[in-house]
């Protein structure tokens, strides 16, 4: 668990039979460097300037099979595009409302199951998340 790591992503696409295209590496390594939570659309526009033709409709297929590998996940928010989790372990999220910035937040979202068993006994809770909405420290500077 941790970060997500190029040379994991082509040994799991290698123990997989899935060959390792330009196209594959150019994200793995970008989605490697990636700061916070990128969408598909902005992996594409930095990955324009290196790799021209490459499509969107690419990126978004490579960024699937990551996720069907569990070596990246879907981090869907509401009135936005799908962000892109590269952090495995265990943790919520803080999204500014205004700048739609996600931030790691330090806390595992397990922690609440007991409170959710506690108060819905006849719900069979399986996993918790935390996304917490407000204004990053920027746009509340405004």
């Amino acid at each position: 668990m941790g970060r997500f790591s190029t040379s994991q992503a082509v040994a799991t696409f290698r123990a997989q039979g899935r060959s390792i295209t330009a196209q594959r590496t150019a994200v793995f390594h970008l989605l490697e460097r990636a700061e916070g939570h990128p969408t598909a659309e902005e992996l594409h526009t930095e990955l324009h300037r290196t790799v021209p033709r490459l499509a969107l409709k690419t990126v978004y297929a490579i960024l699937h099979e990551l996720a069907d590998l569990r070596l990246v996940a879907a981090l869907p928010l509401p009135g936005g595009a799908t962000h892109w989790e590269q952090n495995s372990t265990p943790h919520g999220h803080l999204v500014c409302d205004t700048c739609r910035r996600v931030v790691d937040l330090p806390v595992d979202p397990s922690v609440l199951m007991p409170l959710v068993r506690h108060a819905a006994r006849r719900f069979d809770a399986r996993r918790a998340s935390l996304i917490v909405h407000g204004r990053c420290e920027r746009c509340a500077a405004r």
